[in-house]
């Protein structure tokens, strides 16, 4: 029973009488910068590689694949839209060639600038009340 007794009591007996909890907590200074380090270095990846597929239209998919065609200078005379989920996501020519569109998971839509030109006389042109 003496040789159990860390199972019942939570002692380990090869560490000198610290519990286990002890024997964490006193290694902190190890485990945490090892953690964060890998938490960083997963949302770096996150946010810099991960990818999903952006769907475009059967017209961006064929102006891509002439695009291909004249680049390569390839005869192919047909070409194959690559569906997922119902929506074209690319194509695949007759020479084998095979573009997917796929964007960052964390990729910003474009902004939408306003502009607002004012003229000089709008500038200039104040308005003064007589009294």
């Amino acid at each position: 029973m003496s040789q159990n007794r860390h199972i019942v009591d939570g002692y380990n007996t090869n560490t000198g009488g610290e519990s286990m909890i002890e024997a964490f907590t006193s290694n902190l200074h190890i485990l945490m910068p090892a953690l964060w380090g890998s938490f960083t270095v997963y949302v770096t990846w996150y946010v810099a590689k991960a990818k999903h597929y952006f769907p475009i239209t059967p017209v961006e998919a064929k102006q891509l694949w002439t695009i291909h065609k004249e680049a390569s200078r390839c005869n192919a005379k047909k070409w194959k839209q690559i569906r997922r989920s119902g929506k074209t996501i690319g194509f695949q020519c007759e020479c084998g060639h095979r573009h997917i569109q796929k964007r960052p998971i964390v990729a910003h839509l474009p902004t939408t600038r306003i502009e607002c030109e004012v003229s000089a006389f709008d500038r200039l042109h104040t308005t003064y009340k007589s009294t």
